[in-house]
């Protein structure tokens, strides 16, 4: 552990960029931890009897039990503070302790972002893959810029399809963009996202003028996105990104071209295996049948940002002996798009309810029947249709179909 912790140090110390980048990815952290504040009711999503463990921790209610909501907001605070050390410590250069209060703020992150699959933010998820290049990675600052690349050309491919180009899959109209101009920047985003991001690595000097042009339209995206998505999105890409210039300022030779990956071996092996290794988990949703944007198998793998603009209906029934008693609904509107629809949650609901009527000898059976679509899809489609549902063992496997799914009954 300490060799490895020397090594990381004198990695960060040998790497001008890397250090400065260092205090960004610590204060990163932090912004985090208020994000979940703000943006997901941290102290009471994963506290008391309303959990959704995530399919790869489906215990999760067991840690649950010994929380309160003093506890994580005691905890989270504890991380932004652990994470400000951090960033503190590196801008005074004390490495090491920097270095081990990083991988600290790090755990204690994933910890309580372990806690209920809600938790789950796009954000997060790339954040995640940076904090890991930076920890583990050979060639940190190559591998780096070149996973940023591939956030936003795997982004561009799941914004191929009618949805996004027309605008619909918006949430909001982005900031001081006119509703008639929607769909061209919509169109737009698709060209910076798959074709302009590569010009981050040009090579030669009389092209290295495109690099800062297409940084700075990645710049004036995420203050343009502000009013779709909201603060955290827009400010944690503008820090993400920021090895950019700060590369192309402090230190230009250890800046990402496509030349440097044809000439070091070093640089070639760590971008490529990087590369290769994320986008296999890009490619994971397609391994699903069905539109894994509506029913989010293998999404759990993959960038979930604007996979669909999601819309689902329907519930739980009540039965007695002689008929329907009651409906109780499932779909918590409160939710953010991407998951009041998803059928983790919704089973978790379903189970929940199963919990709450044991009791009853009214209620003989519970039938769920949720149905959902693409926002631009002219009818809904089965997702959720299972008869007697307390009385079946529906669980959910993240690595193959599950038949419950799409309505066709476990």
């Amino acid at each position: 552990m300490r060799a490895w912790l020397a090594d990381n140090v004198r990695v960060v110390d040998e790497h001008p960029a890397l250090r400065a980048y260092a205090v960004v990815l610590s204060l990163l952290h932090a912004l985090t931890g208020v994000a979940w504040f703000m943006y997901k009711n941290v102290a009471t999503l994963v506290t008391g009897e309303d959990a959704v463990c995530w399919p790869i921790f489906p215990e999760c209610e067991r840690v649950r039990a010994h929380l309160s909501e003093g506890i994580v907001r005691g905890a989270v605070v504890g991380y932004i503070a652990i994470a400000i050390v951090a960033a503190a410590l590196f801008a005074s250069r004390r490495r090491r302790a920097a270095f081990a209060s990083f991988v600290a703020a790090s755990v204690v992150g994933a910890a309580i972002y372990a806690l209920d699959y809600r938790m789950r933010m796009n954000q997060s998820y790339m954040f995640a893959w940076i904090v890991v290049a930076f920890v583990l990675a050979p060639k940190k600052t190559q591998v780096i810029q070149a996973l940023i690349a591939l956030f936003y050309f795997w982004a561009g491919t799941l914004k191929l399809h009618r949805e996004w180009i027309s605008g619909a899959a918006l949430y909001a109209k982005p900031y001081l963009v006119p509703e008639a101009l929607v769909p061209a920047a919509c169109v737009y985003v698709l060209v910076l996202e798959l074709v302009l991001v590569w010009w981050l690595f040009a090579s030669t000097p009389r092209w290295r003028w495109a690099r800062w042009a297409v940084y700075a339209q990645l710049v004036v995206f995420h203050a343009v996105s502000w009013g779709t998505v909201g603060y955290f999105y827009p400010l944690l890409m503008l820090g993400l990104t920021a090895i950019y210039p700060l590369v192309w300022r402090r230190a230009p030779g250890d800046a990402l071209t496509f030349r440097s990956v044809r000439d070091d071996a070093k640089v070639r092996l760590a971008v490529l295996a990087t590369a290769g290794a994320f986008s296999a988990f890009q490619i994971v949703p397609h391994l699903f049948p069905g539109d894994t944007a509506v029913t989010g198998e293998g999404r759990i793998f993959a960038l979930h940002m604007f996979d669909a603009k999601v819309e689902c209906e329907g519930g739980a029934i009540l039965r007695g002996a002689s008929g329907p008693i009651a409906r109780a609904p499932l779909i918590n509107d409160h939710l953010d798009v991407r998951t009041r629809c998803d059928p983790i949650v919704l089973v978790a609901t379903a189970k929940r309810l199963c919990r709450t009527i044991a009791a009853r000898s009214d209620v003989t059976r519970v039938d769920i029947a949720i149905d959902a679509r693409r926002a631009t899809d002219a009818r809904m489609a089965p997702l959720i249709h299972v008869d007697d549902f307390c009385a079946t063992r529906i669980d959910y496997s993240p690595w193959r179909h599950n038949a419950w799914i799409g309505g066709g009954g476990p």
